[in-house]
């Protein structure tokens, strides 16, 4: 059993507070709780046995205690909250040996004279290893679970078991991971060994953190993402606007309209993905969580109101003389909010189910998260979302494409392109040049009798191979074909705002379009549940090379959205 001399400390690290080493370091000492997992997130551990220009040495070891020569950090992540209890309910999804770090030399004197020793290592790569999408089945509500998800990327499960619904065959929740990181010394013994120290205070805890799939644009982004992205118990204003996880501009803190995101009657997948932290106060805790939906009239004049509530199967409750949410969720929360499952789900007031609030008349409506509280108090806990209602008649028979696509936020965003559609195949072949058959001489239907042959009976022939005349076998042959789906389609002229959102399209690692085929019907008869709509996603790679966001001689630009389906058009071997 090994001991270390000195003691250790936190230092950076991704969240932390005012007493802490970074309490004069950075703007509200990191306290950054939700975090990009595409920013650099480092740990380090300051220890005090040894100074930076020293050596740890073997002979330095006094029985139980010696010096640390490394630090193994281990690195865990989870989607469950309350956080699991033991370490041996998290996932270890990395250990890292980190020996002490170069040495800081002094500007002034030239020397490596700091106090203690530092070991910092890096886990971005980790954290964004874990992460992908989940996608929310088309006219479904919200998804299964919040640990869980729902259609997650990552790797493809093994799946050889034989019963109904499989168990082992799950991919947790692709949008989001709690990250816990702990420290343990390695201790340089008498003898030159070295041992994993032990006992109690042998190991040091960094704070747990969430990290999500987004990416900032350094030049332009804010990355501090507790005054715009955790939904907390505060009301949402100008200065804490509490967003939903897209940055398409559709959003306000005014009852002023802005940009109206448009979307049709008949689509029936539009999400709003967002971070739900917590959800009241201690002894005012929250009794109704739902999303409110306003509609209005082409004169700007109110007409419906309406309310969503699916999302919440996935936050917990306990009771205190009446059924409340739990102050704290820590997860990531997403509510379909299409004309066409708002109209078939919405309920009023009172909770009752109503129908076809969005009809003819409606202009566009907008959406906000609301809170109302065990003293009846009622909260805006999110900004609002406005969305502009398309009547555009189809452009039969080429229809419109609609995209999903993973965006900069870690959520599903989504936009209906509908000019100048393309539809095409390119094809590619790989042949083989081989000695042609004969094809000169013809198996004859006779017997080879010089004076007069017999005609050979039908039953002789047990093909309609020949010999000779096999002028349908090429001397060129093609080995296989590869064939894929090249599309194109326009956008609607875009202003320089919308445009900056959309070219995300180009950049997403994950991009969809919304497709209605015999086989996707087929899900839907298969199993309505999970798949509640005819239509499903099929992944499809944009291969744009470029796209012109801005043109100030031209005005308005459009986008060419140019792209192939993912699945490959399925050929035979010759």
């Amino acid at each position: 059993m090994a001991g270390f001399n000195g003691t250790i400390a936190a230092g950076i690290q991704p969240f932390d507070n005012s007493s802490s080493n970074l309490g004069t370091m950075s703007y509200n000492w990191r306290a950054n709780y939700v975090k990009s997992a595409h920013t650099q997130m480092r740990y380090q551990v300051i220890w005090d046995g040894l100074n930076e220009n020293q050596e740890p040495l073997a002979s330095n070891f006094s029985t139980p205690d010696g010096d640390i020569i490394n630090i193994i950090f281990r690195v865990y992540a989870s989607t469950q909250f309350p956080y699991p209890v033991t370490s041996e309910d998290w996932d270890l999804v990395g250990t890292i040996r980190k020996t002490r770090d170069i040495a800081n030399r002094s500007y002034v004197n030239g020397q490596a004279n700091l106090s203690g020793q530092r070991f910092t290592i890096e886990i971005s790569q980790l954290c964004q290893d874990l992460l992908s999408y989940s996608l929310v089945p088309i006219n479904k509500g919200t998804w299964q679970n919040s640990e869980w998800g729902g259609m997650n990327g990552g790797e493809t499960k093994q799946d050889n078991v034989t019963q109904g619904i499989s168990f082992y065959n799950v991919t947790p929740n692709g949008t989001y991971r709690h990250i816990w990181v702990t420290a343990t010394p390695e201790v340089l013994l008498a003898n030159g060994t070295v041992e994993e120290a032990t006992g109690a205070g042998a190991s040091l805890s960094f704070n747990k953190i969430a990290v999500i799939n987004s990416v900032a644009q350094f030049e332009k982004d804010a990355i501090y993402y507790n005054l715009k992205y955790i939904i907390q118990k505060s009301l949402a204003n100008t200065n804490n606007p509490r967003g939903f996880m897209s940055l398409c501009p559709n959003y306000t803190q005014t009852t002023n309209a802005p940009f109206l995101k448009q979307v049709r009657e008949d689509e029936e997948a539009e999400w709003l993905y967002w971070w739900q932290r917590n959800m009241g106060n201690a002894g005012d805790q929250t009794e109704k969580a739902r999303l409110k939906v306003e509609t209005y009239l082409s004169n700007g004049s109110a007409q419906n109101t309406m309310y969503l509530t699916d999302f919440n199967s996935n936050l917990d409750t306990e009771v205190q003389g009446t059924t409340v949410f739990k102050l704290n969720q820590n997860r990531v929360c997403v509510q379909n909010v299409s004309p066409t499952y708002i109209n078939a789900n919405a309920v009023d007031n009172s909770g009752s189910t109503i129908t076809n609030q969005i009809d003819s008349s409606t202009s566009y409506y907008k959406i906000h998260l609301e809170y109302t509280s065990q003293t009846s108090a009622v909260i805006r806990a999110t900004e609002y979302r406005y969305f502009g209602i398309d009547r555009e008649t189809a452009n039969i028979p080429y229809g419109f494409v609609r995209f999903h696509w993973l965006n900069r936020i870690g959520g599903i965003d989504s936009y209906t392109a509908k000019r100048d559609v393309i539809e095409g195949l390119s094809v590619s072949r790989d042949t083989i040049e081989t000695k042609s058959a004969d094809r000169t001489w013809y198996q004859d239907n006779q017997t080879n009798i010089p004076s007069a042959g017999t005609n050979l009976a039908d039953a002789a022939y047990v093909s309609n191979t020949m010999r000779g005349g096999n002028l349908y076998k090429g001397g060129r042959e093609v080995l296989n074909v590869k064939a894929q789906r090249n599309n194109s389609v326009f956008t609607e002229p875009l202003n320089k705002q919308t445009a900056e959102w959309l070219e995300e399209i180009m950049t997403s690692p994950n991009v969809w379009i919304e497709m209605g085929t015999e086989a996707t019907a087929r899900g839907n008869t298969v199993n309505p549940y999970q798949r509640p709509s005819t239509k499903e996603y099929i992944p499809v790679i944009i291969t744009n090379s470029e796209v012109e966001t801005l043109n100030q001689e031209a005005g308005l630009v459009k986008f060419n959205i140019e792209y192939t389906l993912a699945h490959k058009v399925q050929t035979q071997r010759n």
